[in-house]
């Protein structure tokens, strides 16, 4: 039960004690099913008990009633009782004594419970009843103890019907004392005010001591019975509140003296200031002063009488409102606050017109009819009264349902009506000159909080009550009594009603209490919270986050008072009492029992715009940008105020939380740069060391006492900002076999082809693909995360993992510090648990000190920029959030995270090269030796290997195999295979490496790995090669070509050479001999070799380096000393570009003939004929230069040729390029004059752009010419 709530005088304050052994958790479970199941008990479910005296409580009377409990194990203060019975609901009128039933089966147990009871008895002699509970665990257990107990059966089963029963057996016999009780009440003459100590009443008081009687109240304590005793009813009335008797006569009141009214003055007046107490003597009149208007003693005494008799029935018709009478309370009080109005008895008016307005709040729950008194029908004029009235009777026509739902919105809308007065007018009476001084101001500020929540839930209702509003004030339903429930409208005028929220909040600031007030603590800090609840109800977030800040600051200061005391009486000091006095258990009750308060500090700090706390613990990062709503320093007040009282509680977590969040807040908030400009803290290097501090001694201290689990939560959110996986290199270096076959160009291309086209993906974010990083699976990789650090502060690393979306990466990690101001490399050892495809998306990381939590990789710059347009003001600027720290929150505010993909692939198998002892020193050959040498490789994994190439950097090494091994060879897991070579020396070669390219056996294998071996090695000089020329004799009718070079003798001994073509060294098919010979060292000699030509004019070599490649592979120089031999280096020697080409051929094939005629090597022709010679050329080369064709004789025995043939046109042609694959015919037109034989040369050539022609083709043609008379034959045709 909520202690303001409106329906707050009506509760019966229960207390529950544990009564010989029994476990803390038992007890605390049932003292929740207490308040949970059994706080509003049923009239009609509880029977009557008694002797059935019609005047006495009993349940029968009126079964639409019902008891409220307020179950508590906490005992009320001192100054709470003394303002009973004045306000009844503060003081215990049950004591509930627990007893555990299976521990106290045994007679010492017996004993012990029995020593408990007196206990109880003697400790709490005022009380209205007390009563045993006896707990079991089933239903069938065998009970001896003492009488009178109640059986709770089934203690730990939830909503358990045996509860209930206990506790409407318990209301039976309460309602049996509480009726005795109310007789002593009703026999008394009066009841003093709260505030008067009974001591000046009891010393002028008339009656004696015999004249009292039992039934009066005023018995010896010690007569008082118990049921928890001897099970009988007790008939007296406890000593310590019995109500003063009245005075006698009229110098017994105290008005007859001012010395004797100044002891009547409460505690609080006692110690005001010195002008506070001066006013306060100069008051003539108090609370039981009353104005004579006539005189004498009889006139006096029949007031006193009366207004006595008043303050009893207030009392009386408390009684009944507690016992669940509502009507009959109602009536009680109706009358008896008329008479305190009467004799303008203010407190006691006050009191009984709230108490009204109780039973009429509760008999509208309980759906009962009934009539406002006229006392309290201050708002309503006569129209709306006689109209309420004719609104009782049921209208024809309608249904009797119709009617009572008409009616309960008529009794809804009067009550509505009524409230906001009779709340001013109470709380106007609490506050008159003469209650100020009677009252303790707590009576007041409680008082002022109870009207506004009832004010509020009017407001909430547009001031129209309903019964689901009020039955959340009634059962504390927060759900129902929120405003943050659906509301109806409020028109604008009606911020100026009664009930607005502004008369609300004058309300409650009238209830705040000042330095002046004497409260105690725990009343001072309930006080606020209650003012905070009422402030939250109507919306109020700022007021009631001052209220709940001030509550806070006084709790703190209150909890560390309590712990330097306990720390004095132990004589240590109080930073080590917590490592003394609490241990883990009480540490987690208070986490238990402090989740509320959690969420009320979350709740506040957000309020002030520091929302970096999280609600809920979770592995995500929290972000928060504190300049965004709010003022800072503000802000990191409010989070000390928290984190001092988390830390005077002691709350570990709550500690830990504040610290982490004052870090939190203070920092950049940014994923920073590497710029050289600072980082900016709000806190100096001190305070971040000393927030650090407190955090790691809050963590050691919590891990001391058991709590391995209370950590904080890290600070920055951007702690991870790049990941990568290093690739192995060396011998475990992962190779793509697509790319090692030429395919790495059309993998790679990932731009458009040509940069002139529009490619529209080329500016998306995300299209380019990104390189997966490569792991295998069974090895251990190298990966590098980098963290930032922007505090002035060093951080321990404990743990480090990656958070993978696919296949789970294993990793081993050392622990390391991350310095302060800084960017940092960590290293970690990562494994893949499976094969397949993966993504990186962040990395687990544990700091000392904290969870472990899942942070994404940031790894651009980011900081928060304030918007630039104001759209909110107030609470609604406050940034909103869907979920804390989740990464689609900080992806909407712009914050872009990377992932790494990963491909896992087989286990590859590891190639390492055995060390050779012949081969750590080199190797010595001579320019052109061909050297053997054999290198062996160790298979050290568990994966057969195929290698299936080897090649060396310097191309001076040939694997040597035979046919049967000419595929894959494959090294099995552990074996050590050989690999033969024969070394070629070259000049300029020192070292080469080797290089086994190898993968795993079997099919499909798409990466390789590569073991390269180092070789060195000294090539000496033998046979130099220079001034290489290549020439082609255009005449030859067989085509050759002839090769001039210069051979050179280096090796200091003699050697012989020997040429060869087409690989023979003897005298070639075609007749070309073979040139050979001696060389002394040192001698250089002109070595001629003539080779036939592979082209014959019909090819041509567009590709000039094909062509010399063709030419090397066709001749060479070899020599010979003595045991060593070889082949002279023929690559190095530069071709002039005419020897270049004769090695290419003829661009143009050129061919020649005589039209009308076979082609033939005899033409013959008359003397005088024309003769037609026809030349046909084709462009086997690409389109060149401009061409020169001549045509000529070639008669050198005659110095005039033009005797022997006329020629129509020129002998000379200028052509135009031709194209690729292009034919073209050119005819020239000759007549022979005389007979004989006649020669003719076709020569065809280039011009350069010197107009030089470079001639390259020529073809001959032989005619006999022959007279027709003499018919001589001519020589037959030849060619030269």
């Amino acid at each position: 039960m909520d202690h303001f709530s409106p329906v707050a005088p009506a509760y019966i304050r229960v207390l529950v004690l544990p009564v010989g052994q029994i476990e803390s958790s038992r007890f605390s479970l049932f003292v929740r099913r207490l308040q949970s199941e059994a706080s509003i008990v049923s009239l009609s479910n509880v029977e009557h008990q008694g002797n059935g005296d019609v005047n006495s409580l009993s349940p029968t009377t009126f079964p639409q009633g019902s008891l409220l409990y307020r179950f508590s194990a906490a005992a009320p203060s001192e100054e709470h009782e003394k303002i009973s019975p004045y306000e009844f609901f503060r003081e215990p009128l049950i004591i509930l004594g627990v007893v555990d039933g299976w521990r106290a089966v045994e007679e010492d147990s017996k004993k012990q419970l029995a020593q408990a009871t007196a206990y109880l008895r003697e400790r709490h002699p005022r009380v209205v009843h007390r009563q045993l509970v006896w707990l079991e665990d089933g239903d069938d257990e065998d009970v001896k103890s003492i009488s009178s107990e109640i059986r709770v059966t089934n203690a730990n089963e939830v909503d358990h019907p045996s509860l209930r029963s206990a506790v409407n057996e318990l209301s039976a016999r309460f309602l049996v004392e509480f009726s005795t009780y109310a007789k002593a009440v009703q026999a008394s003459p009066t009841i003093q005010t709260p505030g008067h100590t009974a001591k000046g009443l009891h010393r002028h008081s008339s009656l004696r001591e015999s004249e009292r009687r039992p039934g009066s109240g005023h018995g010896d304590s010690s007569h008082a019975s118990s049921p928890v005793e001897d099970g009988r009813t007790s008939d007296s009335f406890p000593t310590g509140k019995l109500p003063p008797l009245p005075a006698t006569s009229f110098d017994q009141m105290p008005s007859a003296n001012n010395v004797t009214s100044t002891n009547y003055q409460r505690r609080e007046s006692e110690i005001s200031t010195q002008s506070s107490k001066s006013k306060t003597r100069a008051r003539s009149f108090s609370q039981d002063r009353i104005q004579t208007q006539g005189f004498g003693q009889s006139s006096s005494q029949e007031k006193t009488r009366a207004r006595g008799k008043a303050r009893v029935g207030i009392v009386m018709g408390s009684i009944y409102m507690m016992s669940g009478q509502w009507q009959e309370a109602l009536r009680l009080l109706a009358e008896s606050t008329t008479i305190s109005n009467a004799l303008t008895d203010h407190l006691w008016h006050a009191k009984g017109l709230e108490n009204m307005l109780v039973c009429m709040v509760l008999l509208f729950w309980s759906g009962t009819e009934f009539k406002v008194p006229k006392l309290c029908d201050l708002a309503l004029d006569k129209a709306s009264a006689s109209k309420f009235s004719r609104g009782a009777s049921n209208p024809p026509g309608v249904s009797r349902e119709s009617a009572e739902s008409a009616k309960d919105k008529s009794q809804g809308h009067r009550l509505s009506v009524v409230i906001p007065g009779l709340a001013r007018k109470i709380l106007s009476l609490l506050r008159s000159t003469e209650g100020s001084l009677e009252l303790p101001s707590l009576v007041f500020a409680e008082a002022s909080v109870r009207f506004a929540k009832l004010l509020a839930t009017l407001n909430a209702t547009n001031g129209d009550l309903t019964y689901e509003k009020v039955r959340g004030l009634v059962v504390s339903d927060r759900d129902a009594s929120s405003s943050n429930a659906q509301r109806l409208a409020v028109p604008f005028v009606d911020i100026y009603k009664p009930y607005s929220k502004a008369s609300i909040t004058e309300i409650l600031s009238q209830a705040i209490p000042f330095g002046g007030d004497v409260l105690a603590t725990s009343d001072h800090i309930r006080l606020l919270a209650g003012i905070a609840s009422a402030y939250s109800v109507i919306g109020y977030d700022r007021k009631k986050a001052m209220a709940i800040k001030d509550a806070v600051t006084r709790l703190t200061g209150a909890l560390m008072q309590a712990r330097k005391l306990g720390a004095a009486e132990m004589g240590i000091h109080p930073a080590a009492s917590l490592s003394i006095d609490t241990g883990a258990d009480t540490l987690l009750a208070v986490a238990a029992e402090g989740s509320g308060l959690g969420n009320l500090m979350i709740d506040l700090s957000n309020i002030y715009g520091a929302s970096t706390l999280p609600s809920s613990r979770t592995d995500s990062p929290i972000f928060a940008d504190i300049n965004t709503f709010g003022n800072p320093a503000i802000k990191f007040e409010i989070l000390r105020a928290l984190s001092g009282f988390c830390e005077a509680a002691p709350d570990p977590e709550g500690v830990l939380l504040m610290t982490s969040a004052l870090l939190r807040a203070a920092g950049p908030n940014a994923a920073i740069d590497a710029a050289p400009e600072p980082v900016c803290n709000a806190f100096s290097r001190e305070e971040q060391m000393h927030l650090a501090t407190v955090i790691s001694r809050t963590v050691a201290v919590s891990k001391h006492l058991g709590l391995a689990n209370v950590q904080a939560v890290y600070w920055d959110s951007f702690l991870v900002r790049a990941v990568e996986l290093i690739q192995p290199t060396g011998t475990r270096a992962v190779l793509d076999r697509t790319k090692l076959n030429g395919l790495e160009a059309s993998i790679d291309q990932l731009g458009p082809g040509n940069p002139l086209l529009y490619d529209p993906n080329a500016s998306r974010p995300g299209t380019a693909v990104k390189q997966a990083s490569v792991l295998i699976h069974g090895e251990q990789s190298e990966c590098v995360i980098t963290l930032q650090n922007p505090f002035d502060i060093p951080l321990d690393i404990e743990e480090v993992s990656l958070v993978t979306d696919g296949l789970q990466l294993t990793s081993q990690h050392e622990p390391t510090t991350l310095g302060p101001m800084r960017f940092q490399q960590v290293s970690l050892m990562v494994d893949a648990a499976g094969v397949g495809s993966t993504k990186i998306t962040g990395c687990r990381i544990k700091m000392q000190g904290c969870i472990s939590q899942i942070f994404p990789i940031v790894t651009k710059s980011w900081a928060a920029r304030p918007p630039l347009t104001t759209k909110n003001i107030g609470l609604d600027a406050r940034p909103k959030r869907n979920v804390d720290g989740a990464k689609d929150d900080l992806r909407s505010l712009g914050i872009e995270f990377a992932d790494v993909p990963v491909t896992v692939i087989e286990g590859m198998p590891s190639l390492v090269f055995e060390p050779n002892p012949q081969l750590d020193s080199g190797f010595m050959l001579l320019e052109g030796e061909l050297h053997s040498l054999t290198l062996q490789l160790r298979n050290i994994s568990k994966v057969s290997a195929s290698v299936f190439e080897v090649v060396d950097s310097a191309d001076v090494l040939r694997l040597e195999r035979d046919e049967a091994a000419k595929r894959e060879l494959v090294v099995p897991p552990g074996a050590v295979f050989p690999f033969h070579f024969q070394a070629y020396g070259t000049a300029g070669i020192a070292t080469t490496q080797v290089n086994f390219y190898y993968a795993a056996s079997g099919q499909g294998a798409k990466h390789a790995r590569v073991t390269t071996v180092s070789l060195g090695m000294t090539v000496n000089a033998a046979l130099q090669v220079q001034n290489v020329e290549i020439m082609r004799s255009l005449r030859d009718p067989v085509g050759v070509i002839q090769v001039s070079l210069d051979a050179r003798n280096a090796w200091p001994r003699s050697l012989s050479y020997v040429c060869q073509f087409d690989g023979d060294e003897e005298a070639s098919a075609d007749g070309c001999p073979i040139s050979k010979g001696y060389l002394a060292p040192g001698e250089v000699r002109r070595v001629h070799q003539v080779m036939p030509d592979s082209t014959d004019g019909a090819s041509f070599d567009v590709d000039v380096e094909k062509a010399r490649q063709r030419f090397l592979s066709r001749f060479r120089l070899k020599w010979e000393a003595g045991a060593r031999s070889g082949v002279a280096d023929l690559q190095t020697p530069n071709l002039s570009p005419e020897s270049l080409r004769a090695l290419q051929g003829p661009s143009v094939q050129l061919a020649i003939s005589v039209v009308g005629h076979e082609a033939s090597s005899k033409v013959k022709v008359a003397v005088g004929s024309f003769v037609r010679v026809q030349v046909t050329m084709k462009n086997l080369g690409r389109r060149g230069a401009p061409l020169h064709l001549q045509l000529r004789d070639l008669m050198t025995h005659t110095a005039r040729p033009d005797r022997w043939y006329l020629v129509a046109g020129s002998l000379k042609r200028l052509l135009s390029p031709m194209a690729e694959r292009q034919q073209r015919a050119v005819e020239f037109l000759i007549c022979p004059l005389l007979a004989g034989a006649l020669d003719l040369e076709v020569r065809l050539g280039e011009l350069d752009p010197t107009d030089r022609i470079n001639w390259h083709s020529t073809r001959l043609q032989s005619l006999t010419v022959y007279e027709e008379e003499r018919d001589e034959e001519g020589v037959g045709e030849s060619e030269a």
